[in-house]
């Protein structure tokens, strides 16, 4: 990382509250509300399991802290 970057991280939490880190680190806030948002339209396409569980995509910050959910049952509505 370079001066003032942050890395972005994205991690699917389970309807247990296990979570499973996902997707390749962003480093600009925008790209990483966009990644999640493609993120959970995919798991909701590919993993059936994850629908009507209230699992979701979580953008944390390099500090760890949450930034952004994305959920993967309204992403499959809209997808």
């Amino acid at each position: 990382m370079t001066g003032g970057e942050r890395d972005f991280r994205f991690i699917l939490v389970d309807q247990d509250g296990l979570t499973h880190p996902t997707g390749k680190p962003v480093n600009d806030r925008n790209q990483a509300f966009a990644v999640a948002k493609r993120l959970a339209i995919d798991i909701a396409e590919t993993r059936q399991e994850y629908l009507g569980k209230g699992c979701f995509v979580s953008v944390v910050d390099d500090a760890q802290i949450e930034i952004h959910r994305e959920s993967v049952d309204s992403a499959e509505k809209s997808g």
